[in-house]
């Protein structure tokens, strides 16, 4: 076994999502993948995960109660250790201004829901390229 095949781990995402139902459907998707999953139903509990692992790319939604998910990526981005981290926001807002806001903030990619199994694979194609 060579040292690149030895050193390549499983790709760990972050689910940040505070429906349930919405969760599964994401960590199902992430897990058909062949990625582990972490979830967490706010951003106040995934600031918290973020400081003791390491993730590969987070889905984040944006309207959840505690920390929303503009003002978790804005806490993201501006953690050196997490700045470069993927993160793919997920919300039934369809307004331009708030992908715009999302973006400016540091978000990589914007799905709008309903979500498919496709629109994951794809930002976890595109967020992961060769790791995959």
């Amino acid at each position: 076994m060579s040292e690149k095949t030895a050193e390549k781990r499983e790709a760990t995402i972050l689910v940040v999502e505070d429906s349930p139902a919405m969760r599964q459907l994401l960590s199902l998707a992430v897990r058909r993948y062949g990625a582990k999953v972490t979830e967490a139903a706010d951003g106040l509990a995934a600031l918290r995960l973020l400081a003791s692992e390491r993730f590969d790319l987070m889905f984040v939604d944006l309207n959840m109660p505690i920390l929303d998910g503009m003002k978790l990526i804005k806490r993201v981005r501006e953690d050196a250790a997490l700045a470069k981290m993927p993160i793919c926001v997920c919300t039934t807002e369809s307004a331009a201004a708030t992908e715009a806001q999302a973006r400016s903030l540091g978000a990589d990619f914007f799905v709008k829901k309903p979500i498919s199994r496709r629109d994951v694979e794809d930002v976890l194609s595109k967020a992961l390229g060769a790791s995959k």
